[in-house]
């Protein structure tokens, strides 16, 4: 893997400007451009992206699986992959519950288990194109006929799968499955060192390889202030076990207290004070120093910046200005 910074893209950027900054990131020196699935369709922003580079990774950080069936996905990857000469990664997340069923109408049981389910499903679609023959029955997915118009994609580049988590079960599903693990800003190095490093071997043991690499996504932002208010909008019961295993416990409380409460400048206040230095984030004036911090728990490192708070505008302008980071480094 590069040592190089690779970059996410603002989630609301169009085509055209995806095409426009991922030059521009591809120029800057960045390893990778990551696209996310929060506003614009993250596969054709992904198409966009490749058309608009030669060198760098280009991949979904993360789109959300179960708003897709595996077959789709998979058709898509494998485009991708095709038109990129193998420069494509697949990064699948199962998003929380209750945000699937609002943003999708959708509703998934068994996240953990369901998403291995997926992925293995898309491998056999995959291998189906491939092939020109194929199917898959699995726990959750049977897919019959993955090759509906005869023939084979062979040669055809493979396309590595990664596997986003925040829990132990989940992250244990990419450590078994995955080529690597898409790690959530909202993390420690206590958290990725003594919960999910040890939850990917365990995984991984289960199908007797090695655990894949961790991508960290760091969160950059021009003052410490944007920064925390960005993380009260991850800081939910179901992520609360990143603050309680690194000795945040009692501000966890506080935090979702005022948060439900609508203090949300209150709970942005707690976690300035108490949680942001040992959270993904970094102030753009201090990157390099945070870099060197995470670049000893994680394999790759994504930089990303704020949305909650920020206009499209001020996101673009404070990505080119990580951009400008990344040169000098």
């Amino acid at each position: 893997m590069s040592a190089r910074a690779g970059v996410g893209l603002p989630g609301t950027v169009t085509m055209r400007e995806a095409e426009r900054l991922a030059a521009e990131a591809e120029n800057a020196g960045a390893s990778s451009v990551w696209v996310t699935d929060v506003r614009r369709e993250p596969y054709l922003s992904s198409a966009a992206v490749l058309r608009a580079t030669t060198r760098v990774t280009v991949g979904t950080d993360v789109a959300v699986a179960f708003s897709r069936s595996p077959a789709a996905t998979a058709q898509a990857a494998w485009d991708l992959a095709g038109y990129g000469n193998g420069r494509f990664v697949l990064g699948l997340g199962s998003q929380v519950g209750p945000t699937l069923l609002s943003r999708f109408g959708v509703e998934a049981d068994r996240p953990a288990a369901r998403l291995r389910d997926y992925v293995l499903a898309v491998r056999a679609c995959c291998d189906a194109y491939r092939k020109g023959r194929g199917r898959y029955d699995g726990e959750f997915y049977a897919i019959r006929q993955p090759v509906f118009s005869p023939g084979s994609d062979d040669p055809w580049p493979t396309i590595p799968i990664y596997v986003a988590g925040v829990n132990p079960v989940m992250t244990a599903v990419a450590g078994e499955v995955a080529d690597g693990f898409a790690a959530h800003m909202f993390c420690t190095p206590t958290y990725l060192d003594r919960i999910l490093r040890p939850a990917l071997a365990r995984g991984a043991a289960r199908a007797n390889r090695s655990a894949p690499p961790v991508l960290m996504p760091l969160v950059v932002g021009r003052d410490r202030a944007s920064l925390a208010l960005q993380m009260t909008t991850y800081t939910v019961p179901a992520y609360r076990r990143v603050l309680d295993e690194s000795g945040l416990g009692a501000e966890a409380d506080a935090i979702l207290a005022a948060i439900a409460d609508r203090r949300r400048t209150e709970a942005a206040g707690i976690i300035e004070e108490h949680c942001l230095d040992q959270l993904g984030v970094a102030v753009l004036d201090d990157l390099p120093g945070r870099m060197r911090l995470w670049t000893a728990h994680a394999d790759l490192i994504g930089l990303t910046v704020p949305w909650y708070g920020l206009d499209r505008d001020a996101q673009v302008a404070l990505f080119r200005d990580v951009l400008r980071a990344v040169e000098r480094m």
